[in-house]
């Protein structure tokens, strides 16, 4: 294990929940995540929605009490850091306030890193994957890399971001579609080099097995992106449409064909998605290696997207905090087995509300959820020492 016994949890960080000029664009003047949260309804009998923050709690993340009251909360139940969702389209920046804020107010003692989100934006919601709102290009210039390294260096020259081995932590969502990934990143590192960093530590977060492996050969390690990263897995449900040599093919095919076919499908197809929430786990728990590179586990709270899909929604039926206590214990205990740099575990999240999957307390659980991630790692450091 490495040097320091102890798990360090880092939740995942959205950012949607203030308002911006392009949500009100797109969705209407003032729109925030909670738009789609507050009016789910029920998909089927005894479907828990909509989800309900303790206290209907709808918080407004341009605010720094918002800021300061979940980092308290996070510290309180033991959690070492958040991962924010970066959302960059060559210099125009989206939903980065809260960050901003963070990076401003350094008297907010808690790690953080970020997550290139590099995805175009559709109304993907609505089933208009071919209605874009701003596409993602990836220019493959100097130019391009260097206005996004100049954001960037202010994030990992803080004095509390995430590190390895000394190096800032850098994760990036969709690998495979940035055109020269290891040009851009040989250039960022250099850069890094330059403000006397020790260089970059570079990740990617893996939800699926990647269309073309090379483009993570300039990375150091990789996250397994929970709860898809196990079901997308060789090991997982092999009668499954996802281990078909067809599905294998529209997955290499351009991203705007993808977006059709997705489209098509459900335009014409609606109906729910069930997975079992502890055979999923089952799979998370097993240690299963990237080839070469630093492997970090991901966890999972729950997932629910019906807020956003409605009867196009993912279920994970089985979800509770007691099962989630068991299943995230069992991977805290496989941590002494995994001979990482540092003992990381990425949890899918702290604030998901209309996917599903938070720790923030809610009106059904209360704390539960945070009392068993405390719990969780309490026990597991005790038997590491």
């Amino acid at each position: 294990m490495a040097g320091s016994q102890q798990v360090k949890l880092i939740a995942m960080y959205f950012p949607q929940f203030h308002a911006i000029p392009e949500n009100d664009e797109w969705w209407g003047k003032g729109f925030t995540d909670w738009d789609n949260v507050v009016p789910s309804k029920p998909q089927f009998d005894g479907h828990y929605q909509p989800r309900v923050p303790l206290n209907k709690n709808y918080y407004d993340q341009s605010k720094i009490e918002t800021i300061r009251w979940q980092v308290d909360l996070a510290k309180r139940y033991g959690l070492y850091g958040f991962c924010h969702y970066h959302y960059w389209f060559d210099g125009k920046q989206m939903l980065e306030t809260p960050t901003n804020l963070w990076m401003a107010n350094r008297d907010i003692e808690f790690p953080f890193c970020l997550s290139w989100a590099n995805e175009t934006w559709s109304r993907r919601w609505d089933g208009m994957d071919h209605h874009i709102l701003v596409q993602q290009t990836h220019p493959p210039t100097r130019e391009s890399w260097k206005k996004h390294f100049d954001y960037l260096i202010t994030a990992w020259t803080d004095p509390r971001a995430i590190k390895v081995d000394g190096k800032p932590v850098f994760i990036i969502y969709r690998p495979h579609r940035i055109e020269q990934i290891d040009q851009m990143l040989d250039y960022w590192r250099k850069l890094a080099l330059q403000t006397g960093l020790p260089g970059l530590y570079i990740m990617a977060q893996k939800q699926y097995e990647f269309p073309n492996r090379g483009c993570i050969r300039s990375f150091d390690g990789v996250f397994q992106f929970q709860p898809f990263e196990a079901i997308y897995s060789s090991g997982f449900d092999k009668s499954s449409i996802r281990h078909s040599r067809l599905f294998k093919v529209v997955k290499k095919m351009p991203r705007r064909v993808q977006d059709l076919l997705r489209e098509l499908r459900e335009k014409f197809i609606k109906e729910l998605t069930f997975h079992d929430y502890e055979t999923v786990w089952q799979q998370i728990v097993r240690i299963r290696h990237e080839e070469g590179l630093d492997t970090y586990p991901g966890a999972f709270v729950d997932w629910d997207n019906a807020p956003r899909y409605k009867r196009r929604a993912t279920v994970f039926r089985g979800a509770t905090p007691e099962a989630f206590h068991t299943w995230f214990g069992k991977l805290v205990e496989t941590m002494t087995q995994r001979h990482l740099p540092e003992n990381f575990i990425f949890l899918n999240a702290w604030n998901e509300w209309s996917e599903g999957t938070y720790l923030e307390p809610d009106e059904r659980h209360g704390y539960k959820y945070l009392e068993a991630v405390q719990d969780a790692l309490q026990n597991g450091l005790n038997k590491n020492k």
